[in-house]
């Protein structure tokens, strides 16, 4: 692999982690607007990180390997 390919890995790979924080975050934004208490809150936005993560993840690995 060339380190032009490695570069734009890693770059996606920081994409998909900057973009599961901002899903994290309005998770959290409308868990809290709806009325949730703060835990739920926390709660919602971590079951969110994790499923926009894992989707992301499994987009850039077939990505990645259709590359390849």
């Amino acid at each position: 692999m060339s380190p032009t390919h490695t570069a734009m890995l890693l770059m996606a790979v920081a994409l998909a982690v900057i973009s599961a924080c901002l899903v994290a975050g309005i998770a959290f934004a409308v868990a809290r607007w709806g009325g949730a208490p703060a835990p739920e809150a926390v709660a919602r936005s971590g079951k969110a990180f994790a499923t926009a993560l894992t989707v992301i993840s499994a987009v850039v690995a077939v990505v990645a390997t259709a590359l390849k």
